[in-house]
Formats: C-alpha cells, sequence, structure tokens
C-alpha cells in the first residue's frame, strides 16, 4: 500500500483581523496500514446500535461515551479491556428529566460534567445523572439582543473541557442539524457574551442543497459540517468543498484552505437540481447529489500529530455496478496534504482517533465492533 503522490495543494486564505498567508509544502510520506476488527463485549447490558453511535465522544483518558436511547442512558466502552465498563442512567421526566427526544450531542468537560444537546436545548449533568442547568439560547435574553433578528444558534457544538466556553454556528435560515450554517457562534456560558464570526465555507453549503416546494411547504437536504476543536483552533470542515476553514481563537483569525488533487476535485460537480417541485423529481435529484463526492470531517491524531479525512466517491466496478471508494487524505499540524491513500472501499459508519489508531464502528450481527486501522508511517 505504499505509495508516492504528486500533490497539488491550493492554499487561500481570509482572516478576521488581519492578514496573514500559510505556505503549502509537499513532502516525501510513505504510508501504509493493517485492519484488524474488535468486538465489544456489552456484559449482558442492550447496546443502542441503530444511530450508528452518532453524537458518541471519547474522553481524554480514550474511553467511549454513547447515548442508548432505549434506555436513557450513557453507555462508557472500555476500549483497552474491549468491554462496557460503566453506565450513566437518566430520567426522563421530572427536575432531572433530559426528554424523550433523545441526544444529538454529548460533551464532556474535566469538572465530570456531560453535556447533553437535543432538539430542545443543551443539559448540562452532573457526573451522577442531576440536571445542573437547562441552556435554550431562544430564552436568553442577553443572547437574542447580540444576535439580532432572523437567526438561531445551534444546540450541536462543542463544550470546552472547562465548561466555560460554546462552540456552535449560527444561521439566518433555521436550525437544520448540522447542514445550516452562515459562521461560527462562541458564547461565554457565564456572561452569555456572543460572538459571530462569519465563515464563507459554511454559507457555501448552500449551493448544494436540494430543495422540494410543493405548495409553500419545503422540504431541504444537503451536506453536513462538523467542527473539531484542537488546542487553540477551530476546525470546520463541509461536505461539498474540498477545504477547511480554521479559525484561531487567541488570533481572532480565519483561514481558509483549499485542496484539489488526482485523486479528489477541489468541489462537488453540482450536476442536480436545486429547486425541485415533486416528490419524485426531489428523489431524482437526490440520487444524483450521492453519486458526487462526499468530503469528510477532520480528524485530530495527537499521537502522530496529525490530521486525518475519509472522503468518498462512487464509481463503476468491473461488473458495471456502482460501489463505494473511501479515499484517506493525511494532513500536517499546518493542514498541508502530506498523501492520499485509495482503496478504502466502503469504509462508511462513525469514526474516530484514538492512540494513533482509527476506529470505524460496524454493527456486527448487534453487537458493537470497530475496524481498527493502524498506520505506518516513513517520514
Amino acid at each position: 500500500m505504499n505509495k508516492h503522490f504528486l500533490i497539488l495543494l491550493l492554499l487561500a486564505f481570509a482572516s478576521c483581523s488581519s492578514e496573514k498567508k500559510s505556505e503549502g509544502k509537499i513532502e516525501n510520506f510513505q504510508f501504509s496500514y493493517e485492519l484488524d476488527t474488535i468486538q465489544i463485549d456489552s456484559k449482558g447490558e442492550f447496546f443502542f446500535l441503530n444511530n450508528g453511535l452518532s453524537g458518541s465522544t471519547l474522553s481524554k483518558s480514550g474511553e467511549l461515551y454513547t447515548f442508548n436511547r432505549p434506555q436513557k442512558r450513557l453507555d462508557i466502552i472500555d476500549l483497552d479491556q474491549l468491554q462496557l465498563k460503566d453506565t450513566v442512567k437518566f430520567e426522563v421526566e421530572g427536575p432531572n428529566g433530559i426528554g424523550g427526544l433523545g441526544v444529538n450531542t454529548i460533551n464532556l468537560t474535566d469538572l465530570g460534567d456531560y453535556y447533553l444537546s437535543s432538539f430542545s436545548g443543551i443539559r448540562q449533568m452532573d457526573s451522577s445523572g442531576n440536571l445542573k442547568r437547562f441552556i435554550n439560547w431562544d430564552n436568553e435574553e442577553r443572547i437574542q439582543d447580540q444576535l439580532g433578528i432572523g437567526k438561531l444558534i445551534s444546540f450541536d457544538g462543542i463544550i470546552s473541557p472547562d465548561g466555560s466556553k460554546f462552540y456552535g454556528t449560527y444561521s439566518a435560515e433555521g436550525r437544520g442539524g448540522s447542514s445550516m450554517a452562515d459562521g461560527l457562534a462562541i458564547i461565554d456560558l457565564e456572561t452569555l457574551e456572543l460572538k459571530m464570526i462569519e465563515v464563507p465555507k459554511l454559507s457555501a453549503l448552500k449551493e448544494f442543497k436540494i430543495e422540494l416546494d410543493i405548495d409553500g411547504m419545503k422540504t431541504t437536504a444537503g451536506d453536513s459540517y462538523d467542527l473539531l476543536l484542537n488546542d487553540s483552533k477551530i476546525i470546520i470542515s463541509q461536505g461539498s468543498i474540498n477545504g477547511i476553514s480554521v479559525y484561531d481563537l487567541v488570533k481572532d483569525t480565519l483561514v481558509t484552505y483549499d485542496y484539489q488533487t488526482e485523486l479528489l476535485p477541489a468541489a462537488k460537480p453540482g450536476n442536480f437540481q436545486r429547486k425541485v417541485a415533486t416528490m419524485e423529481a426531489f428523489q431524482q435529484a437526490s440520487t444524483q447529489r450521492s453519486k458526487e463526492p462526499l468530503f469528510g470531517d477532520f480528524m485530530y491524531d495527537s499521537k502522530n500529530q496529525l490530521y486525518y479525512r475519509i472522503s468518498f466517491l462512487k464509481d463503476l466496478n468491473p461488473e458495471g455496478k456502482t460501489e463505494w471508494m473511501g479515499i484517506l487524505s493525511i494532513f500536517n499540524e499546518e493542514f498541508n496534504l502530506l498523501h492520499e491513500e485509495e482503496g478504502l472501499g466502503r469504509y462508511l459508519g462513525k469514526k474516530f482517533v484514538r492512540d494513533g489508531k482509527i476506529y470505524r464502528f460496524i454493527n456486527m450481527e448487534d453487537e458493537m465492533a470497530f475496524e481498527v486501522l493502524t498506520p505506518t508511517f516513513n517520514r
């Protein structure tokens, strides 16, 4: 699997406060990997796998926290011992209730609190499952005064490790999960001071959105974005564009990076209808869009000081059938593209980096399992 690539790396820059330039650099980079499969012992408990472990997160010690919707609890997975380590049960109703709508994202803090985001807001829970605070930006007058009319702030986002800041997005189009955003929204959770940073690449997602309008009733479908907090930087990636935006919390700057290689184009071609008036046309447009490249989220490998991204192309195999082609892109800490590796196939599912390895969730006959990619570098 060792390969050498000559990569065309295009860097573009935008700043919130000053002009800076980031230089791209091509490096000789040899890469190979091994794949192994591990299975998790549930200890006789029921794992909820129907959502593909969406919203799950890793603790600093490397344990996986995932929300078990039917049981209304957090399942804590020991990935060293490959077993369920513990659970945290929540109430549905009452003063400590989390409601019945489920949990979209889980954030952990150094103080041991859990922040659970849902359709209705964000709940700060202590380590025993007691509600400490409920946050809904729509009901906070100070937030609304700063936000302005017609904008909404996401409930899904990142809570800083010390629990003092919220990093999310704002949008003038609605609160549509992770598919509608115009920029970053940074909130001090004590003072409720709001900082808004316009991010053009987030707004550009609208260019690839499909809108169904039947007698004024509108439905939309589009690619998603993702936020990654690494030290003092927020890395913003999106599914339609082969590039990222990096906001530096200390320098108050926004830098954009654009990539184009022999394997991956600069963006989706966009060869599908954007506005349709029938469900049949909506499905046809969605099918056409699904055949175009999909650029994955950035993941950080603290052990090797690298960023990874898994993107996807659809292509015809020798038998004439359409199949997925997963492509692994590897970047250094300056966001220079070092290497791209094809041949991962249908590499779908929740992914995260732990101890220098990429874990991919797989449902193995209704049991929790992971395919583990162990990389080897020569640079």
